[in-house]
């Protein structure tokens, strides 16, 4: 029998980091790491700021384009006025209002019962149940 003798190739099954939206969905711009909660629309290298658009702005998917670790870009288009232009899918959220961390809950004291044993008058150590020998 005969073996490959070079090296082992590893193909990555990880899946994508983000959402994934199909073309023709529609979206919500996230705009939330912006200090005016506005997202720039940009042209197709991605340099130019061709408009803007709120937090929360509905748009259509029209086309996406991979871009390796900088991530997918969305073409997209605004359902209510009609701006047009790419988008990071890190600025996209499926949800019309963004999803807020749920608050944190304090940990219980106790995991079982809070009811205690009853003992005997006099005897700390022995359950009601428990017979004297």
């Amino acid at each position: 029998m005969h073996f490959a003798q070079g090296p082992v190739r590893r193909f990555s099954s990880a899946r994508p980091h983000g959402s994934i939206f199909a073309v023709g969905r529609r979206v919500y711009v996230a705009g939330s790491g912006a200090l005016d909660g506005r997202v720039a629309l940009t042209d197709d290298a991605g340099e130019n700021a061709v408009a803007t658009v709120a937090d929360g702005t509905e748009v259509e998917i029209l086309a996406w384009r991979p871009r390796g670790s900088a991530g997918t870009r969305y073409r997209v288009r605004s359902v209510r006025n009609g701006l047009e232009g790419w988008i990071a899918v890190a600025n996209l959220r499926g949800a019309r209002s963004a999803v807020s961390p749920a608050p944190a809950v304090p940990p219980r004291l106790a995991t079982g019962s809070s009811v205690r044993p009853r003992t005997e008058p006099g005897d700390s150590r022995r359950r009601v149940s428990q017979r004297s020998r």
